[in-house]
């Protein structure tokens, strides 16, 4: 009983030096990703009480990598239970200054994270093996979709603040989204 209690507090103890030592960055890195600040927050917090309910910390064998691995994890995890965008508010304007005249193939060609959710499994998405590999496939895109989608996916910068910022057109910008999605997909595809 008494060894019991001491490899409680043992447990307890690292877990404590682990949040000291990693709790700001990682929710630093979540809200990096989560723009809303209670979503990020429960995100990071989701990550911890996982630590906490595994049964082999000893079989942990760098923890900062777990920790991040596992806060990836809760990101994918908020953008598949997020609803898909109407592509009427993709460019932040209610009437379609985006030229595509509101074709809704052309607006599902822009949201990746639920074409994702609708063809690949669950188990994939959380695995580490499906972020190298996703940011392998867009190292190999042209920088100017790469941006895009890295500001529009993951930041969720909205494409009426990427015009203002580079002086590129929302037509533009959409188009590249466009293509880096329709490269995506035909990737992961074979998935």
């Amino acid at each position: 009983m008494e060894l019991e209690l001491a490899n409680d507090r043992q447990r307890d103890i690292r877990i404590t030096d682990w949040f000291g030592q990693y709790g700001r960055r990682l929710l630093a890195f979540v809200r990096s990703k989560i723009s809303d600040l209670e979503a990020a927050e429960d995100a990071a917090q989701d990550v911890w009480l996982q630590l906490t309910r595994q049964p082999d910390l000893e079989g942990i064998e760098q923890v900062g990598n777990w920790l991040f691995t596992a806060a990836r994890n809760r990101v994918t995890d908020y953008y598949r239970k997020k609803r898909p965008v109407p592509f009427s508010r993709l460019t932040g304007e209610g009437d379609l200054e985006s030229g595509f005249d509101g074709d809704e193939a052309l607006a599902d060609d822009l949201v990746f994270d639920h074409w994702l959710e609708q063809n690949l499994p669950d188990t994939l998405l959380e695995t580490q093996e499906f972020w190298q590999e996703l940011e392998e496939v867009l190292a190999t895109l042209p920088p100017e979709q790469r941006e895009v989608f890295v500001a529009h996916e993951l930041y969720e910068v909205p494409f009426k603040e990427m015009a203002e910022q580079t002086g590129i057109s929302i037509n533009t910008l959409l188009a590249r989204k466009r293509y880096a999605v329709l490269r995506l997909r035909e990737h992961f595809a074979d998935y």
